[in-house]
């Protein structure tokens, strides 16, 4: 039975009488999404009067977008995944890329949804950052429907009302959400769901919680840390503004002052008994900074950062570097093995999709290889690390030439095909590289 959009309007209003909870929750979301976009003027103005405001370069310090993306490591580089239907991903458009954008979305926002969407004769994937649950059933963690807003057109001119979809095992349809007027689609009059399941994933970062189904939180220390930085920057600007160079008075009983013309570039006639001075006010500019540079250490031992992040980075060995981001390396840990379930669900909803879009047998998700994205070895240990597989026989020089420069030699074949150029003997990957061309291939 197609659930009626009357009810359905009745249902949101009231959740949205009764639970202000969910706004509140949603404003932060949103406020967290424009400090990770940059957008953060008429926060950092709203601490100031308008006149001020309206006369100061507002600062902008995007640690907020800093900080997330550095510890989204999971997605740094693709992982390579195996299926027993290797004409599979054929049918993926740019799935790595929007993963790596919903890591970092998750990270910020704590829960996302990642929808997979059939489209353009091929599936992608849309990132849903506000939705609404609705749960017909006793479980209160897993939702029966979930109903979200479509992307909006970018233009003055357009004029159509805001549109929601509306999902449930049994039913799809798209409505207006200011009159619940049914949207019927010529490709589905029915309005029925063809996949008989939620084509959703349910991102959390920090795992889906116990005791609500939004019990979640947009990153409250980074964006507090991040107003109250802009903040700070924005009175030390102030103060370079209007303090810099000092403050001046004029003394004297025959001035006129209707003729004064005040600014730092101009000179003003006194007359006989006129004086001018200058009061140097005391710098709070190396104070302010050094504030700010402490804040932002603090902030970054929450995310598993070290000082080093916020400081001028100096040249170390590859050992120390690992060592000092023990933390964040064991944070990536426990996040592979997250996203490699969630992986495993968005195949379950890809394969439905492509048995019922084309009749096609999308086959087993095999495995999923994170690659090690994070190791950071200095030149010396590079070239021992190299030295000691080749000499194990781990590697070859065409690994060496892939590893060196992976945009120049993206295949195997491509280095294969350099070094026999090099060699000027026809080269394939049974021949035995000899040692004379490994000599002359070895990095320096």
């Amino acid at each position: 039975m197609i659930p009626s959009t009357a009810q359905l309007m009745v249902e949101q209003s009231k959740v949205a009488w009764q639970d202000q909870e969910k706004s509140r929750w949603m404003k932060s979301r949103d406020k967290a999404y424009d400090y990770y976009k940059g957008r953060t003027e008429a926060y950092t103005k709203g601490y100031f009067s308008e006149s001020i405001a309206s006369s100061i370069v507002c600062p902008n310090i995007n640690i907020t977008k800093r900080i997330i993306d550095r510890i989204s490591l999971v997605y740094m580089k693709p992982p390579i995944r195996e299926y027993s239907n290797e004409n599979t991903p054929d049918y993926f458009y740019q799935k790595s890329f929007k993963l790596q954008r919903a890591e970092k979305l998750c990270n910020l926002l704590e829960c996302i949804l990642i929808k997979p969407t059939w489209r353009n004769e091929r599936i992608e994937y849309d990132i849903i950052r506000d939705w609404e649950p609705l749960f017909y059933d006793n479980d209160p963690l897993n939702p029966s429907a979930i109903t979200y807003p479509l992307s909006v057109r970018s233009s003055v001119l357009d004029t159509t009302p805001e549109l929601w979809a509306y999902w449930d095992i049994d039913n799809h349809f798209i409505y207006e959400k200011g009159t619940g007027k049914k949207i019927i689609s010529e490709d589905n009059p029915e309005m029925s769901n063809p996949y008989l399941m939620l084509p959703f994933v349910e991102c959390y970062s920090q795992g889906k919680p116990e005791s609500s189904y939004f019990d979640t939180d947009a990153s409250p220390d980074l964006i507090s840390t991040n107003e109250q930085l802009n903040q700070t920057a924005f009175n030390m600007n102030a103060n370079n503004q209007y303090q810099s160079f000092g403050y001046g008075y004029i003394t004297g009983s025959n001035i006129e002052k209707d003729k004064l013309d005040i600014g730092q570039d101009k000179w003003s006639f006194l007359g006989h008994d006129g004086s001018l001075n200058m009061v140097a006010p005391p710098n709070s500019v190396p104070a302010l900074v050094e504030s700010i540079k402490e804040s932002y250490k603090m902030l970054a031992a929450n995310y598993h950062l070290t000082a080093a992040f916020v400081e001028n980075a100096v040249a170390e060995s590859g050992l120390a570097l690992r060592l000092r981001s023990q933390e964040l390396m064991d944070s990536r840990r426990s996040d592979v093995e997250r996203w490699k379930r969630i992986e495993h669900k968005l195949f379950e909803v890809e394969e439905r999709m492509i048995a019922v879009e084309q009749g096609g047998d999308a086959g087993f998700l095999l495995g999923i290889d994170y690659d090690e994205s994070t190791e950071v070895l200095s030149e010396e240990e590079q070239r021992a690390k190299w030295d000691w597989e080749l000499a194990n026989g781990l590697i070859d020089t065409a690994d060496v030439l892939m590893q060196k420069d992976p945009d120049k030699y993206p295949e195997r074949q491509d280095a294969l095909d350099y070094l026999a150029e090099r060699s000027g003997v026809e080269e394939t990957e049974e021949t035995e590289t000899s040692p004379l061309l490994a000599a002359l291939t070895a990095p320096v």
